[in-house]
């Protein structure tokens, strides 16, 4: 049986609408002593964190993977959600002090936000560890290890290398908190460096990397482009496939959907697909993820799915 791990943040979302403009209301000349509120008609309630996120989408796609990084003790609801979906909860640490990660995010008429995270028990992640999963040892696993705590992350990515397991490293909103060091040494031996367009230009910038060093360190580079979909690199050779987006009628929400496109790559290639196939199946499970507002309410038809499959 190949497993899969699935390490990232474990957050919950609290989301908004304030049904006006944020500038109507601010005066330029009173920002220096700040102090406005809004009030919004509804707030919604959202599971996500980009650990939750791609656990929940590959067991969409009828995968069990085992999920890794730390809550705190307000986390029941979103873990009975979990497990209700089949993901393996079993490897979790709970803080005893702190409460789970949170996001408020408010935003408005035009589509500026406020935002503010709490990151608590994603603090206490690096208290988990790959080590203490005895299935986790053969060359068939696949790992992620997406933005989480730093040194965590850090931690995750030396325990894959020592113990032989493939990992996608995936730094993400985390690569502002790395050191060049760091950034170098969270890359080294990767199977595969995923990444968005403007994510590759902040690596490139702290790391002084460009294609060819990173790719000296890593099998694969992913960077992803939005609606212009995504292009692979393979280490050793200059040839650059392009993977285009599986289109949508309706496009809701693209919250999450990256994190949905790293479920499918992980996905394919446990099954057996070549990285292109995998992306083509990331694509296809992102666009699932931008129909439905919240990074885990979307869902998927199997037969849709296995007649995806057979196209590819």
């Amino acid at each position: 049986m190949k497993n899969l791990l699935v390490t990232g943040s474990i957050a919950i979302d609290r989301i908004s609408v304030f049904h006006d403009r944020f500038a109507n209301h601010i005066l330029p000349e009173k920002v220096h002593k700040l102090n406005v509120a809004f009030t919004v008609e509804k707030m919604t309630i959202n599971y996500g964190g980009t650990g939750g996120n791609i656990a929940y989408s590959l067991a969409l796609m009828g995968e069990k993977p085992i999920l890794l990084g730390s809550i705190g003790d307000d986390a029941r609801d979103y873990i009975k959600h979990l497990k209700k979906h089949k993901i393996d909860c079993d490897y979790l640490y709970k803080s005893k002090t702190k409460l789970t990660a949170h996001a408020t995010i408010m935003t408005d008429m035009d589509d500026n936000q406020i935002t503010s995270f709490y990151m608590g028990a994603m603090s206490e992640a690096s208290k988990t560890k790959i080590s203490h999963i005895a299935q986790l040892t053969s060359q068939s696993d696949l790992a992620i290890i997406a933005p989480n705590d730093i040194g965590a992350m850090l931690q995750y990515a030396d325990e894959c290398r020592k113990n032989g397991i493939k990992f996608i490293a995936d730094p993400g909103q985390a690569i502002p908190g790395f050191s060049a060091k760091d950034m170098k040494a969270f890359i080294k031996n990767a199977y595969i460096l995923i990444c968005n367009d403007y994510e590759w230009d902040m690596i490139q910038e702290k790391t002084g990397f460009g294609l060819p060093e990173a790719l000296s360190n890593v099998d694969y580079l992913i960077i992803t482009y939005g609606e212009s979909g995504s292009k692979i690199w393979k280490s050793g050779g200059a040839t650059v496939v392009d993977v285009p987006i599986v289109k949508t009628k309706n496009v809701v929400d693209p919250t999450g959907c990256g994190d949905a496109y790293r479920s499918g790559l992980m996905y394919g290639i446990v099954n057996g697909y070549s990285i292109e196939q995998s992306a083509n199946i990331g694509a296809w499970i992102a666009s699932k993820a931008v129909s439905r507002a919240g990074t885990q309410n979307h869902r998927i038809v199997k037969t849709d799915f296995q007649k995806f499959l057979k196209k590819i």
